[in-house]
């Protein structure tokens, strides 16, 4: 009697997963942030143009190694005066693994008035981080960079 509960439950398990849209033989759509055709970032502390005059820069707390970096963003309006008015969210990944891309994660804004996100390098390799500024609601902008560990 276990032998049949066994062999239903190993015939049942992947028919299920595949109803549900689970099956590891059809493999779906990559994230959109490691897909879409993004501009790229102005180099780490340089200049970053947005609409309506203001600007931001965005750099690397130290150097990227294995484990987990944080990435700075620095808001200024036309003025050059520091803002934080914004909303920063980021996106990581492997551009040649995208089914492991971190997601939508919000930047954190620290007292200082720096936008703070970790991010997580597992592995050697390519990633990409990529950049969205939303204002109330509504993204109006949106760039990439790659980089190598």
């Amino acid at each position: 009697m276990k032998k049949i509960i066994t062999a239903l439950l190993v015939c049942a398990l992947p028919l299920a997963g595949a109803a549900a849209g689970k099956s590891a033989s059809r493999p779906g759509k990559p994230p959109r942030s490691l897909t879409a055709k993004l501009p790229e970032l102005a180099p780490e502390g340089k200049k970053n143009p947005l609409p309506g005059g203001g600007w931001f820069t965005w750099s690397f707390a130290a150097r990227p190694k294995l484990g987990t970096a944080i990435i700075k963003v620095q808001l200024f309006d036309k003025a050059g005066s520091r803002e934080k008015n914004l909303e920063f969210i980021g996106e990581s990944g492997m551009p040649s693994m995208p089914y492991h891309d971190s997601g939508p994660v919000k930047f954190q804004l620290n007292k200082k008035g720096d936008y703070l996100l970790p991010v997580d390098l597992v592995m050697a390799g390519e990633w990409q981080l990529t950049i969205r500024v939303r204002k109330e609601k509504r993204e109006i902008y949106a760039a990439k960079v790659l980089f190598a560990l």
